[in-house]
């Protein structure tokens, strides 16, 4: 029970003033029996006061509130509830046993609780480490409002877990952002359909504008008025997400990695592929395989899909293409588009790894997607004050200008390339999937 009770400032102020005036006492010895008094008073108040807060301690309660499934890199709520059935107003202070992953140790609530009263209060989280995160016990620091010499703590038990998946919430704003007649207010491009629908749907009346090749003379016998075949885009193209796991996708971005952004990527598009009515698998790699998932459209791909980005981890070593390179000739038998999450930052890995990225390119519908370091871009649009500013600036040009002559190259031999900011990533990859939709590339 005395682990549970704790002092505070109010405490410490009035032991203080009791010290003070037994040393004054040894100048004016009238001033000790007062003293004495004053320590005497000063004790059974502090009595008083941890009785009356220990009472109330079975009257207060406290609840959290927090999803399952938490999404990575997107600010998230916990909510509490705190009650107060007692037949006293009381100070209450909240301190949450929350996840280590967050780093936050900051009190949740800190204010006076009317008798009879609760309160709800939101806590903001973002996650940005992919995994479990356990919430431990919480901590009640109950105090009375009028005295406040003695705190009592009440721990209620509240362990539970959540999992940190890759970005659901980023998955469904852009389903929506997608599918709705405004996409374009949020970047993504409807871009021009070139040619016709090439695939069979049904047979519809004739309406005043249609195009008189489609007229279907038999339907039209049949039922006595001009009828038309209707056609949709192409479906059930295969399209696979590969995500390298090296050494260069670690560099961090906004407090996460490009690997994290890229399986919030990956997440994001397959959701978009699948309402598209197109088959999508996964491979990711490092210096070995990782996670492959089949190609499919088939009830339950996206969850599987979910579940093997959420289990990803890596050592950051150097990735190997050509291991990739055989993995892709014997898991994806047919023509596909694949749209790979890597990075180079210079002309000598891109000349190490070009001949497996041609070959892959020969038999497949290959974008490569790199990533702009923003912070050596804002270091070249900054103006320069110092001789160091103007060295730094030179370095950052000559960086840039080498990522965008990787961007070059890439094209030149039939290689696509995605060059993109981190948070602009799923956008641009969305953009390039329906122009290859709407194109009918494969």
């Amino acid at each position: 029970m005395l682990k549970n009770i704790y002092l505070s400032d109010r405490f410490f102020y009035l032991a203080g003033v009791c010290i003070f005036l037994f040393g004054l006492s040894f100048s004016f010895p009238i001033l000790f029996i007062f003293s004495k008094f004053f320590l005497l008073v000063f004790l059974v108040v502090c009595i008083i006061d941890w009785l009356l807060v220990s009472k109330t301690l079975p009257d207060i309660d406290c609840s959290r509130k927090v999803t399952i499934k938490l999404s990575l890199g997107d600010p998230q709520l916990v909510t509490y509830t705190l009650t107060n059935e007692s037949t006293k107003d009381l100070d209450i202070t909240v301190i949450d046993e929350l996840p280590y992953q967050l780093q936050l140790r900051d009190q949740i609530i800190s204010e006076e609780l009317l008798s009879g009263k609760s309160i709800v209060q939101d806590l903001v989280i973002t996650p940005l480490i992919r995994g479990l995160y356990k919430f431990g016990d919480i901590n009640l620091y109950v105090s009375n409002p009028r005295l406040g010499i003695v705190q009592q703590r009440k721990k209620i038990s509240a362990t539970e877990n959540s999992e940190v998946y890759p970005s659901i919430i980023q998955m469904k704003k852009y389903e929506l952002q997608v599918f709705s007649k405004t996409a374009f207010l949020s970047g993504i491009r409807k871009a021009r359909k070139i040619g016709e629908s090439d695939e069979f749907e049904h047979i519809r009346p004739y309406i005043q504008g249609d195009n008189i090749k489609k007229i279907n003379w038999k339907a039209t016998s049949r039922k006595n008025q001009l009828m038309i075949n209707e056609y949709q885009n192409t479906r059930s193209q295969t399209i696979y997400c590969i995500i390298d796991k090296g050494r260069a996708m670690k560099m961090p971005f906004h407090d996460m990695t490009l690997l994290d952004h890229a399986i919030n990527s990956s997440l994001v598009i397959s959701n978009i592929i699948l309402k598209k009515y197109d088959k999508v698998g996964l491979i990711t790699f490092s210096n070995k395989i990782g996670a492959i998932v089949k190609a499919s459209s088939k009830h339950g791909q996206l969850e599987l899909i979910s579940k093997k980005l959420y289990d990803q981890k890596t050592d950051f070593k150097e990735p190997s293409f050509e291991l990739l390179f055989y993995t892709i000739r014997k898991q994806i038998q047919r023509r596909s588009i694949i749209l790979m999450y890597s990075n180079f930052e210079n002309m000598i890995e891109v000349d190490r790894n070009l001949p497996y990225l041609k070959s892959i390119a020969k038999k497949h519908l290959l974008v490569l997607i790199l990533f702009i370091n923003t912070e050596i871009q804002d270091a070249a649009e900054k103006e320069c004050t110092s001789k160091s500013e103007i060295y730094l600036k030179t370095f950052a040009d000559k960086a840039i200008y080498e990522k965008e002559k990787i961007s070059q190259l890439l094209n030149i031999h039939g290689i696509q390339t995605i060059l993109t900011k981190p948070e602009d990533l799923s956008v641009n990859v969305i953009n390039k999937y329906l122009d290859f939709k709407n194109k009918r590339a494969q």
